[in-house]
């Protein structure tokens, strides 16, 4: 392959799948979620800006579906090459997308960096705590991890260097 990366999670180490909680699921996005998707990060554009930091575009206000279907796609190469991982936070029916977890590689200080955002329709479940608090547990219990950064959040911005 012309483009190679370390992977993120060895070989040797299985890559966690799903977590379930009372109100919702983390399971891996998928290339059928696109138009949960994109529903989700349009309707919740304000209260997600600057997930990845505070001077992040994303998610513009011209993203397309054809755009966020190229994400989509992206993210699931980046699962199936070990590279990153991202899992969408769903209503146990698996009907309404509540968030997206992102889990990715960063500098040496840190075995990867964690961040996650809940939509207007998580919030709106009152839904924000306990998925924040669900996933650091899956992180924390479930991944071949000793150190991860949450940047902006336990890290604050200005003290964030994602990579050296």
């Amino acid at each position: 392959m012309p483009f190679e990366t370390a992977d993120l999670v060895p070989e040797s180490e299985s890559v966690p799948r799903r977590s379930e909680a009372a109100g919702f699921v983390i399971r891996p996005l998928t290339m059928a979620d696109v138009e949960m998707d994109y529903e989700a990060v349009m309707e919740s554009r304000d209260r997600i800006r600057g997930t990845f930091g505070p001077d992040d575009k994303w998610p513009s206000a011209d993203l397309t579906l054809e755009q966020d279907r190229i994400d989509l796609g992206w993210h699931h190469k980046e699962f199936q090459r070990r590279d990153a991982f991202t899992y969408a936070i769903m209503n146990t029916d698996d009907t309404v997308e509540l968030g997206c977890l992102y889990v990715q590689p960063t500098d040496a200080d840190y075995d990867a960096a964690v961040y996650f955002w809940v939509s207007d329709a998580g919030v709106d479940a009152g839904l924000e705590d306990a998925i924040e608090s669900q996933l650091r547990e899956w992180i924390s219990e479930e991944w071949p991890f000793d150190t991860v950064a949450y940047p902006g959040r336990d890290i604050p911005w200005s003290e964030w260097r994602p990579v050296k």
